[in-house]
This record gives C-alpha cells, sequence and structure tokens, in this order.
C-alpha cells in the first residue's frame, strides 16, 4: 500500500478517522501546511506592517496564496489524488478557502485590537493568526482530502 491508502493497483484502501494512515497523512498535510503558514505570515506581515493594509483584507490575500499553494502540493503527495479536472478540484478548494479566509479574517479582525492593548499591532496580527489557525487547519485537510480524491 502506497501513502495515502493508495494501493499500486489503484483502489485506495478504506481509512477510519482512528487509522495510522489517515494520522500520518494528517501530520504529513501539518508539515506542508506549516510550511504554508511561514509564507502566508510573511506576505501577512509585509502587507499590514509595510503595507498599511488591515488584517482583514491582508488575510484573504496571504491565506489564499498560502492555501493554493498547499492544496496543489498536497493534492497528490498527500491525499493521493484523483488524476483528472485539476483546475475545477483547485477551484473548489479556493471557493471553500475563501469561505473560510472570510471567518477567520472577521476573527482576526476583531481579536487584533483586543491584542494590541497589551503589544503593538504588529504583534496583535500575528497572535490573532495564531489564534485562528488550528482550527483551519483540521478543516482544510478534512476539506482538501475530500476534494483531491
Amino acid at each position: 500500500m502506497g501513502r495515502g491508502g493508495a494501493r499500486r493497483d489503484g483502489v485506495r484502501a478504506q481509512t477510519t478517522v482512528h487509522s495510522p494512515l489517515l494520522l500520518a497523512a494528517f501530520a504529513r498535510f501539518a508539515l506542508v501546511s506549516g510550511l504554508g503558514w511561514l509564507l502566508d505570515l510573511a506576505v501577512l506581515a509585509a502587507l499590514t506592517s509595510h503595507g498599511g493594509w488591515p488584517p482583514f483584507a491582508a488575510n484573504i490575500v496571504s491565506s489564499s496564496l498560502a492555501a493554493g499553494t498547499v492544496f496543489l502540493v498536497t493534492r497528490k503527495r498527500v491525499h493521493a489524488g484523483a488524476d483528472g479536472a485539476l483546475s475545477g478540484r483547485v477551484a473548489a478548494y479556493l471557493l471553500y478557502t475563501l469561505l473560510v479566509i472570510l471567518l477567520a479574517s472577521a476573527a482576526m479582525e476583531a481579536l487584533a485590537p483586543r491584542l494590541a492593548a497589551a503589544t503593538s499591532h504588529e504583534t496583535a496580527v500575528l497572535l490573532a493568526k495564531a489564534l485562528v489557525t488550528p482550527p483551519q487547519l483540521l478543516c482544510n485537510f478534512l476539506v482538501s482530502r475530500l476534494i483531491a480524491r
């Protein structure tokens, strides 16, 4: 059996929530997502600190760039994604991502001013980003797996 539960004959093995294969896939996804998150943070910091963008708008741009990159990398390597219809799969994932990013950006916009009372604006934006990331990571894994296959 190959990575992501795919067998050599093209038939996927069934995975359950507690499956070691699913946990291994999540670990690989989390690693790639962590690299994507660093890209996301760098773009977010540049747009908010140097570009003067509000966190809401900056997060939409930075998160969209990172999410699209992570999906393209993990589609085959983590999720054993199906061949064909790549543009449709990417479009579906980006549509999902936009919805999640809008929700996360709104949460960041609400959190950042409260956090800025105890720290700098730049640090508050990054802390707000850190707070909204864990639930996004889990949702992104599940949805990208569904769309990739």
